[in-house]
């Protein structure tokens, strides 16, 4: 019936399908409900019964009066029938509940808008009886379900006799109400979501209810209070934000944060509802933005995470509590899956908003979603259609904030003001002025007693400290406070509770004496005929202060009588006594109810000198109320009364407008607040447990931070949680490592895999672990390490000799099963905590390195090592330049080692080269700036053996470089060549200056058909070691140069004209050598020889005759010029001028000297 009553209303029609409702799929999973299923088999059957019984009025054309069936549900239905014309809806009550909204006045209401908004249609005459029934039957379709919707609240509020309160079965009313009201509003439609009356109902029933229930000690009223709180929240939050703000910190931040002496089953059920608050991701974001980025509410999210983060670390040490350990266990690991489930949530959201696809490991999530979504179709259009979203009942109600300057200035605005509370929380007056200092309170007297007035967060106590204060500024101050007050038609005793509200009178006699002067006079001059004058009010305001302490003070024995009061006042009125009357009413009303703050408890003061910024005052109350009942089953009347004047003033404020979150820069000030919480909370149970599920939920932690911080480009929080995550792999300390290691070092994998684009700087990290687990797992297959072939040589012959020996039996027995050999490696230095490059790692037995080797061969993707490289080719082009960068760092971090050197990032570099070759041009200048200055370095080594090996893979690069032609005009082949200039021109070994000529000696021979640009760099090569020391450079030198001016002077020519003058001036260089008379006579020859090739014009032939054998035009071998015959003769004098002035000019050098 429920359900049929509210497609209807959707549907607006009185015919809808009957579809069956199982109950077990509307409630909680049996594995997290704490009813035996009784429950649940009451609810089918009584469901079941009506279904069947309501088949007949369902065929009618339109329902019929409830009024017959109105005193079998307790007035919940009682309705009187009348007409529209009724002008006083109040005549229209006829139920004993007069201070709540009257089904017919609802009735009447609708009917009325309905009419005024088809006024112009029914003018027409035609069709105004058929509108009209559809306008009545409409409205009594909603009427319907208000009816049923108000009657549910009711039972749910019902209270039991104090003896049955504990009795699940004697409280089955109650429960059956709370459980359809949760069925319905998982299944409410678009009407029951965005209608102003129906969330006029909530909040005047509804929330009632949550009041009464929520702080029940029967565990199924207080989860089924959460469970109907958190649909509140997933699917009505746009009009509920007021009550939102003050439920939630009721209904969960009071259980999270109650970490010593917790009911564990009450928070185990907050928990559970926090992770499945969580699967709509736009949930937390938008709690964000509304509650802590709002000045007049508290800040949700942030206390939420870190009562997340307490319960996850536990009871402090040393502290009494009424938890077994594995509750204590399971409580932290719940919480844990919240703080994770958090991040989750976070992360969908801005892969949502940037359009990110979401990766795989986030497919885990999904089998929880069940929990969430209503098992029956949701009633939108009454016919079963998809309602969508949970989330999208904000969108027709509520604002979109995207821009970010909005957001960044709400929350800062918020942080400054709450640093300005805090230091009036300790030192008033400071506190004060850093607020007018920093604008957020205005610098006249009233606006600063309108602030010490409004702001709930101030200690009240050291409010009245400051208003007692005798300077200028506090008596001004003090003066507007009082005047604020309207104290009009009040009784004194009234006027005073109404006055001290607001702050505790300070203890100081004087300054007691100052404000309430003060008072009196205000008292007096709004109401002149009470007293003769103010001094009358001054008198009797001490006396009733003194009269509410004896009343109400447990330490006075001795009470205070009527008699006494009044004997105490006499001649208090300019020498006339008051009148008897009056001042024994005023006794008994004090004594009767005692004058306090709100917030009346020591408690509460204690937590506001503690944190202010966590302090609302309402929560704070119920937790004092809560504690004092222990074991009441409901709410207090009191409570209730003040939560319902919360949630006027809430609403009243201009900022109680709801918003929605569209602009990722949001996640940017919800990082900044969760961070470190977050951080703390995965790092300690990694290093201290070893249990599969905690360790998985850790990294799961661990990899969703890192992918919102890195997206968000976020670089210290980012590199917090990488470096924390790389530390967890263990591999600095390898005789350490444990399963959960290997489980870190997959995490990396992943992370490295999925969020490539973003890491930046934090490759560094990944691609040490990389580089750090490699070495381990080639210790552990017993294979040679890398110094056996790159360790410096020592100073004296036979040390080398000795360590080549101890080198050699590791070579000889290659092979998984030398463990000895990879334990002694280990001993001898491999592995150092601060980078890559080999250290002592002391005291490693072998029995170590067998758990070692075990480990390592526990990680499945071994393999995914050199994977990381292999998918360098899918980053981004600047996420491939930070890759570069990164993977060069920890190369030099290998090669620092003068004992144990390792060259295994430096291989690597050349394998991304090959994998990314196809890249532009425009990213690779970007790549060869970070290489080239990389090569220079390890070039330049003192290390021979490693800058020999950098040279040969510089030699490597540039030979898959040359295999790419490089078209006109274009420099590339001279920038990827200039590593060996600067390294020919740098380096001190003969050995590499002999290796770099060489090297060019070979691209040149093996490449010469395409090498343009490079030219250049190649010649100066040349010209440098024409310039050498020694002997044996300058004659390898001119030997190469020598065979290029012979075999290949139409290729020099055919490139760009400097590219001549470049060959000239190295063969000038070669005429100056002193080494040998022979090279700078062949030098001189060789010039001849050009000149006699200039003389015939045929340059550039013998490419060209390449490029006609295979079809292709041979491109002019002048810059911009095309003067050029068809067998590539020169055809115009003033081209001759780029190849003979350079020569001539290097001749006439060579006859000077």
């Amino acid at each position: 019936m429920l359900v049929i009553v509210f497609r209807r209303m959707e549907a607006d029609s009185s015919t809808v399908p009957l579809q069956p409702i199982v109950v077990a799929d509307l409630m909680e999973p049996p594995e997290k409900a704490d009813a035996d299923g009784s429950m649940t088999m009451f609810v089918q059957g009584f469901i079941t019964k009506v279904m069947y019984d309501i088949d007949g009025v369902l065929n009618s054309a339109t329902p019929k009066s409830s009024t017959a069936t109105g005193g079998a549900h307790d007035g919940a239905f009682e309705t009187t029938t009348s007409t529209v014309e009724s002008t006083n809806p109040a005549d229209l009550l006829d139920s004993t509940d007069k201070d709540m909204l009257d089904a017919k006045y609802w009735e009447i209401s609708m009917y009325k808008t309905a009419l005024e908004g088809r006024k112009e249609e029914l003018v027409d005459g035609e069709g105004e009886r058929d509108e009209d029934l559809e306008v009545q039957i409409g409205n009594k379709l909603r009427r319907d379900a208000f009816l049923v919707f108000r009657a549910l609240c009711k039972l749910s509020m019902k209270t039991p006799p104090k003896e049955a309160m504990a009795d699940a079965h004697s409280m089955k009313g109650k429960i059956v109400a709370l459980e359809l009201l949760k069925i319905l509003l998982e299944n409410a439609g678009a009407v029951f979501r965005t209608s102003e009356r129906f969330l006029g109902a909530i909040k005047q029933y509804l929330c009632l209810s949550l009041l009464k229930n929520s702080g029940s000690s029967l565990m199924i009223v207080f989860q089924l209070s959460c469970s109907i709180f958190i649909s509140l929240v997933s699917r009505f939050r746009a009009g509920l934000k007021a009550e939102i703000g003050v439920f939630f910190p009721m209904i969960v931040l009071r259980v999270l944060e109650n970490v010593s002496q917790p009911n564990f089953h009450q928070k185990m059920i907050v928990l559970r509802f926090l992770e499945k608050l969580c699967v709509d991701s736009q949930i937390m974001v938008d709690i964000f933005l509304n509650y802590d980025c709002d000045v007049n509410s508290s800040n949700i999210f942030e206390r939420m995470v870190n009562g997340l983060l307490k319960t996850a670390q536990g009871v402090p040490p040393g502290t009494a509590t009424t938890l077994l350990p594995p509750q204590e266990a399971a409580m932290k690991l719940e919480a844990m899956k919240c703080l994770v489930a958090i991040l989750k949530s976070m992360g969908d959201w801005m892969n949502k908003q940037l359009r990110i696809p979401d990766s795989h490991f986030a497919k885990r999530y999904e089998t929880d979603e069940h929990y969430f979504q209503p098992a029956s179709p949701p009633m939108e259009n009454g016919n079963g259609d998809e309602a969508g979203e949970a989330s999208d009942s904000f969108s027709e109600a509520s604002s979109e904030v995207s821009d970010a300057s909005i957001i960044e200035q709400r929350r800062a605005y918020k942080l400054e003001l709450q640093e300005g509370i805090s230091l009036f929380n300790r030192k008033p007056k400071k506190g004060i002025e850093f607020l007018i200092n920093a604008n957020k309170v205005g610098t006249s007297a009233e606006e600063i007693a309108a602030f010490l007035r409004n702001s709930s967060e101030l200690n009240k106590t050291l409010i009245g400290d400051y208003l007692g204060e005798r300077d200028d500024l506090s008596l001004k101050v003090m003066h507007a406070y009082v005047d604020s007050f309207d104290f009009q038609g009040m009784e004194f005793d009234e006027a005073i509770r109404v006055f001290l509200q607001g702050f505790r009178l300070p203890g100081e006699a004087q300054k007691i004496d100052r404000i309430m002067e003060k008072f009196s006079e205000r008292y007096c001059k709004c109401n002149p005929k009470v007293f003769t004058s103010a001094d009358t009010a001054y008198v009797l305001a001490y006396s009733v202060i003194l009269l509410n302490t004896d009343a109400h003070n447990p330490m006075v024995k001795s009470k205070m009588s009527a008699d006494d009061f009044i004997r105490n006042n006499r001649g208090i009125d300019d020498g006339k006594d008051l009148p008897e009357e009056y001042l024994r009413s005023l006794f008994e009303r004090i004594s009767r109810n005692e004058i306090k703050m709100k917030e009346d408890d020591l408690a509460v003061q204690q937590r506001q000198s503690m944190n202010a910024n966590k302090i609302l005052s309402l929560d704070n109350i119920l937790n004092i109320v809560i504690r004092k009942r222990e074991g009441n089953a409901e709410t207090s009347d009191d409570l209730i009364r003040h939560m319902q004047e919360q949630f006027k003033e809430k609403a009243r404020k201009t900022e109680s407008a709801y918003y929605a979150a569209t602009d990722v820069v949001i996640l940017r000030f919800m990082i900044e607040v969760c961070w470190a919480p977050m951080l703390a909370a995965f790092s300690v149970p990694l290093d201290q447990s070893d249990e599969e599920v905690v360790v998985s939920q850790c990294l799961e932690g661990f990899r969703y931070a890192i992918h919102v911080t890195a997206t968000m480009s976020m670089k210290t929080h980012r590199d917090a949680f990488v470096t924390s995550l790389a530390k967890f792999t263990s591999l600095h300390s390898p005789a350490d490592i444990k399963p959960k290691n290997i489980d870190a070092i997959k995490a990396i994998l992943i992370i490295a895999d999925e969020d490539g684009n973003y890491l930046q700087e934090a490759w560094e990290h990944i691609l040490t672990c990389v580089s750090q687990f490699e070495h381990l797992h080639l210790l552990g297959e017993g294979a040679p390490p890398d110094a056996a072939f790159f360790a410096l040589p020592q100073n004296e012959f036979g040390k080398s000799k000795q360590a080549k020996s101890n080198i050699l039996p590791v070579l000889k027995k290659k092979g998984p099963g030398s463990i000895q050999n990879a334990a002694s490696a280990v001993r001898r230095g491999s592995y150092d905590s601060a980078g890559v490059s080999g250290s002592a790692v002391s005291g490693i037995t072998t029995e170590q390195m067998n758990n070692l080797v075990s480990n390592l061969n526990m990680l499945e993707q071994v393999g995914e090592m050199s994977h990381i490289f292999f998918r360098s080719q899918k980053l981004n082009s600047e996420a491939m330049v930070d890759f570069v960068k990164a993977l060069c760092k920890v190369s030099i971090e290998e090669l620092k080692s003068t004992s144990d050197p390792r060259v295994f990032s430096l291989t690597k570099i050349v394998e991304i080269a090959h994998y990314n070759m196809n890249r532009i041009r425009l990213v690779w200048s970007k790549i060869w700036l970070v290489l080239s200055d990389f090569f220079v370095t390890i070039g330049c080594s003192e290390n021979l053996s490693i800058a020999i090996y950098a040279m040969d893979l510089l030699r490597q690069l540039s030979m898959k470089f040359l295999d790419r032609e490089e078209l006109a005009n274009y420099n590339f082949q001279n920038e990827f060549m200039k590593p060996f200039v600067i390294v020919m021109r740098k380096s001190r070994a003969v050995e590499i200056r002999e290796l770099i000529i060489r090297c060019v000696s070979q691209m040149i021979l093996s490449r010469v058909n395409n090498v343009k640009s490079g030219w250049k760099s190649m010649f100066m090569v040349f010209t440098t070691a024409a310039y050498d020391d020694h002997k044996n450079i300058v004659l390898l030198a001119f030997e190469i140069t020598e065979k290029i001016v012979r075999d290949y002077f139409p290729y020099i020519t055919e490139a760009e004209s400097t590219t001549f003058t470049d060959c000239v001036n190295c063969l000038i260089a070669f005429t100056n050598t002193r080494f040998n008379k022979d090279v700078s006579l062949n030098a001189i020859a060789f010039l001849r020889f050009c000149a006699a090739k200039l003389a015939e014009g045929g340059l550039g032939s013998s490419r060209n005759k390449d490029k006609q054998s295979s079809g292709k035009i041979s491109p002019s071998p002048l810059k911009g010029k095309d003067k050029k015959s068809e067998n590539g003769d020169l055809t115009d004098k003033d081209d001759h001028v780029y190849f003979w002035f350079p020569l001539l000019a290097g001749k006439c050098c060579i006859l000077k000297v």
